[in-house]
């Protein structure tokens, strides 16, 4: 009667786990040959298994536009077609919204992204672009004080010091602070750097709550920002100030940054959600903006042609006491281009992931995909599949000089900064912070990448793209000095002054 017992318990373990991996054959689907192999089971247990890979795997295997596959015991239906998957998420009608930005304020249900996104325009940037100029000065003070204190050429973990950056950036203008991580070592945001606590993650794991000391000292952070203006009044222009100004009503999509107090009982977010918002933005910038800064430098610096290129169109910029123009970001035509190779290349979010939340029939297809069920647009693998890049794995900036019409690629494959409800609201800050970095390095410094890196070079992804070797971006780096056109401008005009006065 005993023995019956556990030959019943793994009866039914082995009915529900066949059940779920016949999931995607029962309601006709094409799908992979589904099963768990004792490499995959110890892989997952030692934190080696590459999830991105393994989804770019599958993704190259057939070429049906749809696709469904097994996560573990998730059941997840990969979309191959870059049209279809377009279609999904942009006329979708929230089916596969992302549930972490969605709000509930007494009668009022919003997505908190798409009400914050006035945050990211471009007459909001503009005013916040002395933050991001001031970090990027830390940035070169850094280097040029170690360059000088070594007494020869440099050799440094580039990748290490852009991290930095990264979250100077984020401690500036999302947490309001005057944080100069370079000099301060043992400030909260340094730490977060340090351990590198936002992209150490398990695909296994990942919907358990993380909550750790970090989590409560940044809201910590969050509080006593908050208080502190809405109790004085204070303007500071950045993040903060406008998610106060959300957090009383106030419109933020005009010029004010006054906050206009409101009573409590009416405040639209807490201070505990105005801390996972700026969390939340917190962990996708950081690891975003560090590695596109980091990837850049990387491929750049294996074509000195391409170096050359951006420091000419660098040398066109003009400075005035030392500070560039933000309206003539958007003239550095050549850096746009590298920005989006990179960001093919290596996207920092190399899978859209999203959960059905009702039965949603796919367009154009018999299929149904029930709720609950992942739905995954690998963007990784279709930014590297030749069908749409050709010579996908060559670094080739002028392929998208004119996209509509040019041979190496298709515009509508290239889905950079997400599609859809996918699509990121931030992406015009990202490209503000990243060419204030790349500025400042190509403008005061020859790079030279290690040769030792180059045979060991490895870079993986968790869930953004990083150089997982040992040293990371390892570089030679000395000093220089492109003067900007201004400059030159400024010394012709002084010297005819002086000839004209002694005449």
């Amino acid at each position: 009667m005993w023995l019956l017992l556990p030959i019943l318990l793994y009866s039914v373990i082995f009915l529900a786990v066949r059940h779920i991996y016949s999931h995607w054959r029962r309601k006709g689907f094409p799908s992979e040959r589904a099963g768990i192999s004792w490499s995959f089971l110890h892989q997952a247990y030692r934190r080696e298994f590459r999830h991105v890979e393994a989804i770019c795997e599958a993704y190259q295997t057939g070429r049906d536009r749809l696709l469904g596959i097994y996560c573990f015991f998730r059941p997840v239906l990969i979309v191959r077609n870059v049209e279809l998957a377009q279609t999904i998420l942009q006329q979708s009608n929230g089916h596969f919204n992302d549930l972490k930005w969605d709000y509930v304020k007494g009668y009022r249900r919003f997505n908190l992204l798409e009400k914050l996104s006035p945050i990211f325009a471009t007459k909001r940037l503009s005013e916040m672009f002395g933050h991001v100029q001031r970090v990027g000065d830390h940035l070169t003070a850094h280097l040029l004080h170690l360059e000088q204190a070594q007494g020869r050429a440099l050799e440094l973990d580039l990748q290490q010091m852009l991290r930095v950056y990264a979250i100077n950036i984020i401690g500036n203008l999302i947490y309001g602070l005057d944080v100069n991580n370079f000099e301060q070592k043992d400030h909260i945001l340094s730490s977060y750097v340090s351990t590198g606590h936002a992209s150490l993650q398990s695909f296994t794991l990942r919907r358990l709550p993380q909550k750790s000391s970090f989590t409560y000292r940044l809201r910590d952070l969050i509080k006593q920002g908050v208080e502190h203006r809405e109790e004085h009044g204070l303007i500071r222009k950045d993040i903060l100030q406008l998610l106060i100004r959300f957090r009383n009503g106030n419109d933020i999509s005009g010029d004010k940054w006054q906050i206009d107090m409101d009573n409590e009982q009416d405040k639209l977010l807490s201070i505990k959600r105005v801390a996972k918002v700026a969390e939340e933005l917190l962990k996708v910038s950081l690891d975003s903006v560090s590695s596109n800064i980091t990837l850049t430098l990387f491929e750049i610096l294996q074509e000195p042609l391409i170096v050359e290129k951006l420091q000419t169109e660098i040398k066109e910029l003009s400075v005035e006491n030392g500070l560039l123009k933000f309206e003539e970001l958007e003239g550095l035509k050549y850096m746009d281009m590298c920005l989006k190779e990179t960001n093919r290349k290596y996207p920092p979010l190399p899978i859209i992931e999203r959960i059905c939340r009702k039965s949603y029939t796919l367009p154009n297809t018999k299929f149904t995909i029930d709720e609950g069920k992942t739905l995954m647009v690998p963007l990784l693998a279709i930014h590297r599949d030749e069908r749409y890049f050709s010579e996908p794995m060559k670094y080739k900036p002028l392929r998208f000089l004119h996209t509509e019409k040019s041979a190496e690629c298709q515009s509508s494959a290239f889905i950079g900064f997400g599609i859809g409800g996918a699509q990121c609201v931030g992406q015009n800050f990202a490209k503000m912070v990243i060419k204030v970095a790349l500025i400042k390095v190509l403008q005061n410094f020859h790079l030279e990448l290690d040769a030792a890196l180059m045979e060991n070079i490895e870079i993986s992804h968790q869930p953004a793209p990083f150089i997982r070797t040992k040293d990371g971006l390892k570089v030679r780096l000395k000093r220089r000095e492109i003067k900007p056109k201004f400059y030159s401008y400024a010394k012709s005009k002084l010297g005819s002054g002086r000839n004209s006065f002694s005449c």
